[in-house]
């Protein structure tokens, strides 16, 4: 690593918030009338990917001869619909964004969930124009693993990739900001944090774990 970071950009799901476990109970919600459950084993194989992917992972598991777009309707009603119950940031979250923006450092996020979902937990979190730029999978040619997320997340920035320092908590997530050319730090705050992964640059446990000396005064 050399110097100090210029931008940061963010993950959403087992990042900015708990998640997962929501996404988890949205695919078991939609397979409850085929009669099959996703455990928290399988689960652990689809942190991280796309929809569509996780999707096909699901489909072949269970042998389900159903057309995809059946169940991506389903689950994005399902998630929609769990996504209105009340919810909070992880611990450390709203403290390190105002400590990024009091030093004037750009922040942005790059999830590989929908416009629509990012966009509604945003506004549960109450978190609604704390990044300068947001990335869905909506709006890329390929989501995580590849790099097209945090690439574009950069060029909105108006930083290069390996100017800034990315906060992950999967595998696929730390592939692609590592792609991208990104300084990847896995969090392991949230429920389902997978133990440390040897690809990540760093790991932290907490945020409150993370060292602001990495990040350069001013931003740009």
């Amino acid at each position: 690593m050399n110097g100090a970071f210029r931008a940061v950009v963010f993950d959403l799901d087992g990042v900015i918030w708990d998640g997962e476990p929501l996404y988890h109970e949205a695919f078991n919600v939609v397979l409850a009338p085929y009669g099959h459950t996703v455990t928290r084993l399988d689960y652990s194989q689809i942190i991280g990917l796309s929809v569509e992917a996780a999707w096909d992972w699901v489909r072949e598991r269970f042998s389900l001869t159903e057309s995809p777009a059946v169940f991506y309707k389903a689950y994005n009603d399902a998630v929609l619909e769990l996504m209105k119950q009340p919810r909070e940031p992880l611990p450390g979250v709203a403290g390190l964004l105002r400590e990024l923006k009091a030093r004037g450092i750009p922040v942005g996020l790059a999830s590989a969930s929908l416009r629509t979902w990012v966009d509604t937990t945003l506004a549960g979190l109450g978190l609604n124009g704390a990044f300068a730029t947001t990335v869905t999978a909506s709006e890329v040619a390929q989501s995580k693993p590849a790099p097209d997320l945090y690439v574009t997340a950069a060029e909105r920035l108006r930083v290069r990739p390996g100017e800034c320092l990315a906060f992950e908590d999967t595998s696929s997530g730390i592939a692609s900001a590592k792609a991208a050319g990104m300084f990847a730090v896995q969090v392991r705050a949230s429920s389902t944090a997978l133990p440390p992964l040897p690809e990540a640059d760093m790991v932290i446990d907490k945020y409150a774990d993370f060292d602001l000396s990495l990040l350069e005064e001013g931003g740009r």
